[in-house]
Order: C-alpha cells, then structure tokens, then sequence
C-alpha cells in the first residue's frame, strides 16, 4: 500500500439560517432534476396519523372469535354431560328393571295356592273344611216380598 499525500481535510460547511423549521416541507427541487425517477425523495413532514378503525376492527373480530370458541365449548360440555346423565339414568333404568322383575317374581310365589296352602296350614294351623262341618245359613223371608 502506498502512502497517501497529505491533504488537508475540509471544514464542515458554515450554517446558516435559512428561516425554515423542521415541520415545514422543504422546497420542491426545480430545474431538469425534478422530474427523474431516480432524484431523491424530498422531506416532508409527515401528515398527523388520522385513526383508520383497524385496530378496533381486529379487536371486535377477536372479541366474537373468542366468544363463538367459549359457546362451542360449552355446547360440547354440555353434551358431555348430558352423555353421562343419559349413561347414568340407563344404569338406574336397568337396576330398577331387575328390581321390578324380582318383585314380580316374588308376588307371584306368594299367591300361588299351594304357597298359601303350605301357610294356612303351619303358621296358621287351619285344615280344609269337611262336609260335615260346613253349615248352610237360610235367609228367612220376608214378610211383604221383596221390595
């Protein structure tokens, strides 16, 4: 590498005051620069941000996302639980029907005749009625016929 010469540097340039502040555009450049594609954008104070509603949009949108999410979930709870009330009642359904055919079982034995026979004759001590000792009872008539 070979040594530069030594070159003084330049002084920054002077400033002066030219009158503008910083919110004011700066003057269009004029002349055959001006309208080429490539000419560097010129600074502008951007315009005060006017609220478009997208924000409050989004938030409405998330807000009913949210909401529908919260009644599809309950709704899926609820027919859970309503399945295990249906298994649950299904259960009970099949206990009582057993009760019920155990019960029907049961007054079927107890009024069968030899059942009550059996009952009559050893808690009760009761034998059949013979002949001889059935009594037939005569209604005696009624003086004026009957009414």
């Amino acid at each position: 590498m070979t040594p530069r010469p030594n070159v003084p540097r330049r002084a920054a340039a002077p400033s002066f005051d030219h009158g503008q502040s910083r919110n004011e555009p700066t003057p269009r450049p004029s002349g055959p620069d001006a309208t080429r594609p490539d000419a560097p954008p010129l600074e502008t104070a951007a315009p005060p941000r006017r609220p478009t509603g997208l924000p409050l949009l989004l938030l409405v949108g998330l807000g009913l996302a949210t909401a529908a999410g919260v009644v599809q979930v309950r709704a899926r709870a609820r027919v859970l639980e309503l399945g295990a009330e249906i298994a649950e009642m299904t259960g009970e359904h099949v206990d009582l029907a057993g009760e019920r055919r155990r019960l029907e079982a049961e007054r079927a034995y107890l009024r069968h005749p030899d059942y009550i026979q059996s009952i009559a004759a050893g808690r009760l001590q009761m034998v059949p009625a013979t002949p001889d000792r059935i009594q037939r009872i005569h209604l005696a008539a009624q003086a004026g016929g009957p009414r």
